[in-house]
């Protein structure tokens, strides 16, 4: 059964939203293998950043969850793809069951058509009820979702704002300090104050591992420990390795922690230069909800980082889990205001008709909905990707 919530947002669907009309300036229609080009070109007119054939490849054909889909408008006269709506298929663990979500990604409407949102607003219903109707997709997700964004959402697409992410921070190194105030021999003085610094070590209660590559081991504990969340984007071997070891752009640093040889859990984390300092980001951190564990895999990990010149370890996390209760128990951590919430969105794809789902599919919406529902790390969007 739905709640109330979800009932207002239904009938205000049911109200709002139309497959949009075809008119004397603009068609409609889901994307085909062939259109799929145009898109690419259309992210470059729109947000001035182009992705090497590489990096397209690996985005948008190699997920093992499946193709992209996409809602798109077609201008007449030039017949090119002027507006998009794209979404990466996620296949998740809800309620006890496989279930696949759309995350939506690559929202673009080139600036020679921009007015008011309404190709904005007709991309989107498209994708809400097409998605639903031809692959049977209940929800969809996305996270780094701006203020405004939200704001639109939720007015005329039933969006809701289930987590909002605050970065956690340790500090590794006096490295960037003492660099920005006295150049080159701040580099040469942080030498030796980082010899005096030391981080808290993790306790020896698992062996930690480097990994360079996912394999049975992982499939293993995703079974045995999926059934701990209400929601999960799925994180077998296969979707690990794509995501994380075959990403074209950025490399990705793997930590396993291990009991009597069996993986208990592990930690994901990317560094790269953020405003002239080096710093580790976190993207996954499984832990099957022992402190102990998130808390030994993170400290592994700060200490890797530091070890190549990271200054500064982070993860965004919701208040109140698990994880962020482990990262606020190690000493010199804290919430950094240099990095913005990471609010994260889900919406009902309600297809042509928003009655007639059956209570199942109302159920999975109801879910997928509560952002305590959920377990959710950075790495299950397109961070920075």
């Amino acid at each position: 059964m739905l709640n109330d919530k979800l009932q207002a947002a239904i009938a205000k669907f049911e109200k709002q939203a139309k497959w949009p009309a075809d008119n004397d300036k603009f068609r409609f229609k889901v994307a085909e293998a062939s259109d799929y080009p145009q898109i690419y070109q259309l992210f470059e007119d729109t947000f001035g950043e182009k992705r090497s054939d590489e990096h397209v490849q690996w985005k948008y054909w190699g997920n093992p969850s499946g193709e992209p889909f996409a809602v798109i408008a077609i201008d007449i006269q030039t017949d090119k793809v002027v507006a998009a709506c794209t979404g990466m298929n996620k296949k998740a663990w809800v309620d006890g069951k496989e279930s696949k979500g759309i995350m939506l990604w690559d929202i673009a409407v080139h600036p020679d058509v921009r007015g008011g949102g309404r190709l904005f607003r007709d991309i989107t219903y498209g994708m809400q009820i097409a998605v639903n109707a031809q692959q049977g997709v209940n929800w969809g997700f996305g996270g780094q979702s701006k203020p405004t964004v939200i704001k639109m959402g939720i007015r005329w697409f039933g969006y809701h704002m289930i987590l909002s992410l605050k970065c956690w921070e340790l500090r590794l190194s006096m490295r960037p300090a003492l660099v920005q105030r006295l150049g080159a021999l701040g580099g040469l003085l942080a030498r030796v104050t980082d010899i005096f610094t030391k981080l808290s070590s993790h306790r020896g209660n698992y062996e930690i591992r480097v990994i360079d590559k996912c394999g049975d081991a992982f499939d293993t504990l995703l079974q045995q420990q999926k059934d701990l969340y209400r929601v999960s984007v799925w994180r077998d071997a296969a979707t690990l390795n794509w995501r994380y070891f075959d990403h074209p752009i950025f490399v990705h640093q793997m930590l396993g922690a291990y009991k009597n040889d069996k993986l208990v859990g592990y930690i994901v984390w990317r560094e790269y230069i953020d405003e002239t300092v080096k710093v580790g980001t976190v993207l996954d951190l499984w832990h099957g909800e022992s402190q102990q564990i998130a808390r030994d895999l993170f400290l592994a990990a700060s200490q890797s980082a530091r070890s190549r010149q990271a200054g500064f370890m982070r993860m965004s996390v919701e208040t109140g889990t698990t994880t962020q209760l482990a990262i606020a128990a190690i000493e010199g951590t804290s919430i950094t205001e240099r990095v913005e919430d990471d609010n994260v969105i889900t919406a009902m794809m309600l297809g042509e008709d928003p009655n007639a789902h059956d209570a199942a599919a109302y159920g999975e919406m109801d879910t997928v909905t509560n952002g305590a529902n959920w377990f959710y790390t950075q790495g299950d969007v397109d961070f920075r990707d």
